[in-house]
């Protein structure tokens, strides 16, 4: 008779399932959209402001991140729970087929993350019910079916979208303006474009579809437009953007390169680049709204690749 896992492999095996490598860009998403939508006003065309710190609610911030970090590994928690008959078939390494944590526990696991993390953006981060009851909708919807629909895709990208939307509201605000949409959907274009590009990519005598490759430049070429759109902002922030925008490319033309090399492990390693530039695509939004926060996030964009060496990012 097997003993029970120890309390510590239980801890690995939860956050393992819950993809803890990714949080940082988790992270990065909340502050991006709260900075951006506290700085720019119902205009498109209008500048977004210079603020600092001081601008934020800090006293939000902890929930805000716990609730969308709780949110987020309940929702790849159920997603190992979902692809349990898959996984003994094709991923036998994965928590559940191995051995290691039993089906009954998964689901109770992300169920439980997914009802704490709802809780506290609601009730403490204080973030609109109507984004954080879609967003919890969304994940729910990619779980089931991302198996069974190759447009799951679309749902992966409308949970960033709905991650974005709901941190922007953090601290009761009630309006999401037009340019956080805009920023939102460039973010939520990029991660389509991961998955569509290692889609295509993995099949054999295949190439993936291009649009997947300008997603995965979106961010840049929506600065870069910005740049042009505001023609007379600070030099100090056109710097800003243009190195963190070219740190962005840098990134999806490196990950790319490594996909197409077509070694072994090199679709997963290339789609973990990827999915750590999560925290530099938001970097870009930063530089236009809060420069202090540029080094925070990068240093996320860090953590994130130093946590993929220990948990899986896929």
């Amino acid at each position: 008779m097997n003993s029970l896992p120890s309390k510590p492999d239980l801890l690995h095996q939860a956050l393992t399932l819950g993809r803890v490598s990714n949080l940082p860009s988790v992270w990065t998403n909340c502050l991006a959209a709260w900075a951006i939508n506290l700085s720019v006003n119902e205009r498109v065309r209008g500048m977004p402001e210079w603020n600092e710190l001081g601008i934020l609610q800090l006293d939000l911030l902890l929930p805000l991140i716990l609730g969308a970090s709780l949110l987020y590994m309940g929702g790849c928690t159920l997603n190992d729970a979902a692809d349990e008959k898959f996984d003994r078939k094709h991923n036998p390494h994965r928590p559940i087929p191995s051995g290691a944590v039993t089906s009954r526990f998964v689901w109770i696991l992300g169920i439980t993350e997914m009802l704490g993390g709802g809780w506290a953006l609601l009730h403490s981060a204080q973030c609109e019910t109507t984004w954080v009851l879609a967003l919890g909708l969304c994940i729910i919807a990619y779980d089931i079916v991302h198996k069974k629909w190759a447009g799951g895709v679309f749902l992966m990208g409308g949970c960033r979208l709905l991650l974005w939307a709901s941190a922007a509201t953090c601290g009761e605000s009630t309006v999401i303006y037009p340019l956080s949409w805009i920023w939102g959907g460039t973010l939520a274009f990029y991660v389509i474009g991961i998955s569509l590009f290692a889609r295509g990519e993995a099949k054999e005598g295949e190439d993936a579809p291009r649009i997947s490759i300008l997603f995965l430049f979106a961010s840049p070429l929506v600065a870069l437009a910005a740049l042009v759109h505001w023609n007379n902002l600070d030099p100090i922030r056109v710097f800003l953007v243009n190195a963190v925008g070219l740190f962005i490319a840098w990134i999806a033309f490196q990950a790319i390169t490594q996909i197409r090399e077509g070694k072994k492990g090199a679709i997963g390693q290339g789609v973990s680049r990827l999915l750590a530039g999560i925290c530099i695509t938001d970097t870009v939004v930063i530089s236009f709204c809060m420069p202090v926060l540029i080094a925070p996030l990068l240093s996320l964009y860090a953590l994130a690749l130093l946590l993929q060496k220990k948990f899986a990012a896929t």
